[in-house]
């Protein structure tokens, strides 16, 4: 490759860049033409008749707008489940579990789990986060409305130096690696190549002498490099004798094989350029993916779980006159004299509105023939019925990784944290009789780990440690998260092989610790009632871009102005994130109050895997 390549010639060799590319324009674009949330009316719906039909994040905010700005309108919400929340959903001791047999639409009730959390006096209450578990600072709706409603949030951990990164034929073998010493090593070598090469790299700019001498001043800074002297502009790592500090040029950002405390400790020698390169340590694993604008370091969690987000939207739904009706799963959506008439149990509930917050696919048997058959007089607006059809095709691509509702499956474990916390210190005598405080031989040297998330190639992909009641004596761990084809293989599994399969994963990063799991329970997401995905995948939809900007439109009945809107993260720039179910509902609502007001085309949308599953 030429030492200078074009943008264009740069985004066709690297998929990453590419992806990242489509999200900058994505967004940009997003951010030209979203309008200023809900630009409803006060009491103009007065008199009216809203149903929901689905009450996840995007369908509670929809009931929440529209009823916190109209008196006398009625708002009806109904759910086919026993909860609201749809995948927001935490789950505590003496909850249950129930998926379907298989991720079919219609399918039958599998076995049911009961999780049996315990809970030791003095622990706070434990709970695994099964859906949504962490909120970005740049979610500013979200944020908003959780400090509107009172509901108190804490600093989410998603990445610590101390969490581990383990892979086959890693730089150590099989072991796992602390991700300070991945990270800083990495940086370390690269800032030193760029200091030996800078006058090359920076050959034909202004001012070169200056900007050469800038670039080193940046790399000594950036790779923790020897700043003067003989071995000026050379990464430095590891000390010549253990536990003797005798290379003020070594570099400790890649932590230690012995920590410092009296003595000065004993730094950890750097994995080598080429150990680092025949890794392929960032394609093995989602590595670099806390340095994403969508997660970074730390981010946030609500105190007590994450459903304390769709209950407090369901409070704020209640206190303001609207009725959620549980267990009420909707058959049929006809439009009769002006008016939708929906059924759900039996009943049958008029609207003159009509917001659906299930997954699209579900709308091929509950919608009337009337409304969504293409080319047929009436009904839905023609490009709203094509849409949904293609949609429809998409989900029954015989390949499951290829359908538009995402494969995702969590596992969770409870355990006793001193297994990635620590053991507390222990007295003991020693040979010459004296009582000390040492720890046990198994923590030399080793940092803990108080919450982040450790990596590895194995199936189960990622360990999600606690970030909250640190000195509680248990923690639940989100023992395995994935996606696509490890994904679809758990959910084909039984919850029993899930756990196996799980707790292989976790042997890796030590037996003592995968024996230490207990209380495991296990949910696919492509397997659950009414749900039947993690998140949309549009880019699996025939001609999407065509397709998504027809379905945020919403649509009339019979040329009428817009009435039947689809919410959720499903039609939004955020798939797979509540930010993106709340801005779908916002766009919904802004739609029935300024008809006359189309949303922008898109041109590009964003690539789901960067957005949900990093790269």
């Amino acid at each position: 490759m030429p030492e200078s390549i074009s943008r264009r010639e740069y985004l066709k060799h690297f998929r990453s860049a590419r992806a990242w590319a489509a999200l900058d324009r994505a967004t940009n674009e997003q951010m030209q033409v979203t309008y200023d949330p809900c630009s409803l009316e006060p009491n103009s719906l007065n008199g009216k008749q809203v149903v929901v039909i689905g009450s996840g994040v995007g369908g509670l905010t929809t009931a929440f707008e529209i009823l916190d700005r109209n008196d006398d309108v009625k708002v009806t919400v109904l759910e086919a489940r026993d909860r609201t929340g749809g995948r927001c959903l935490s789950l505590r001791t003496g909850d249950t579990l129930t998926e379907d047999q298989n991720s079919n639409l219609c399918s039958h009730p599998d076995e049911t789990q009961v999780v049996r959390f315990e809970r030791p006096v003095g622990d706070s209450e434990p709970y695994l986060n099964a859906g949504p578990g962490r909120i970005p600072s740049s979610h500013k709706h979200l944020l908003d409305y959780l400090r509107r409603f009172g509901v108190p949030v804490e600093v989410y951990v998603m990445n610590s130096g101390a969490n581990l990164v383990q892979m086959s034929d890693g730089p150590d073998g099989n072991d796992p690696v602390a991700y300070r010493r991945l990270e800083h090593n990495t940086r370390g070598w690269i800032a030193q190549m760029v200091f030996k090469n800078a006058e090359r790299l920076l050959g034909h700019c202004d001012n070169q002498a200056e900007r050469v001498e800038q670039l080193k001043s940046l790399m000594v800074t950036f790779g923790d490099l020897v700043p003067d002297g003989k071995r000026e502009g050379e990464y430095v790592a590891g000390t010549s004798e253990p536990g003797q500090d005798d290379d003020k040029d070594a570099s400790d950002r890649a932590g230690f094989t012995e920590l410092p405390g009296v003595r000065p400790g004993e730094i950890a020698p750097a994995f080598q350029l080429e150990q680092l390169l025949a890794s392929e340590f960032w394609k093995k694993t989602r590595f670099y993916q806390p340095v994403d604008f969508l997660w970074q370091p730390t981010l946030f969690q609500p105190v007590g779980g994450m459903d304390r987000v769709q209950h407090a939207f369901a409070q704020q739904v209640a206190a303001r006159g609207g009725v959620v009706h549980l267990n009420s799963p909707v058959t049929s959506i006809d439009y009769k004299n002006g008016k939708f008439l929906i059924e759900a149990t039996g009943k049958f509930f008029e609207a003159d509105y009509c917001f659906c917050n299930v997954a699209i696919p579900f709308l091929e048997n509950i919608l009337a023939p009337q409304l969504q058959t293409v080319s047929q007089t009436g009904g839905f607006s023609e490009p709203f019925k094509q849409a949904l059809q293609a949609v429809y095709k998409a989900q029954k691509n015989p390949d499951e990784t290829k359908r538009f509702l995402a494969r995702t499956t969590k596992v969770g474990w409870q355990a006793d944290r001193y297994l990635w916390q620590g053991k507390p210190f222990q007295t003991r005598t020693d040979e010459a009789g004296n009582s000390v405080l040492t720890a046990d031989k198994s923590e030399v040297g080793v940092v803990p780990i108080y919450g982040g998330i450790s990596w590895t190639n194995h199936s189960i992909t990622q360990i999600w440690y606690p970030s909250e009641a640190y000195h509680d004596r248990k923690g639940v761990l989100t023992g395995a998260y994935n996606f696509g084809i490890d994904a679809a293989e758990y959910g084909r599994m039984s919850v029993q092989e899930r756990l196996s399969e799980a707790r292989k994963g976790a042997a890796l990063f030590g037996e003592e610790f995968a024996a230490g799991l207990r209380h495991g329970v296990a949910i696919a997401w492509q397997n659950m009632p009414y749900i039947k995905g993690g998140w949309a995948q549009w880019d699996n939809v025939n001609d999407s871009v065509r397709h998504y900007n027809q379905i945020v439109q919403g649509t009339g009945v019979n040329g009428s102005n817009p009435c039947f809107f689809i919410v959720g993260d499903q039609a939004s720039s955020l798939p797979g994130w509540q930010e993106g179910a709340i801005a779908s509902a916002l766009n919904a609502v802004s739609r029935l109050a300024r008809p006359d007001l189309l949303v922008p085309y898109l041109s590009v949308l964003p690539d789901t895997r960067l957005m949900i599953e990093g790269l």
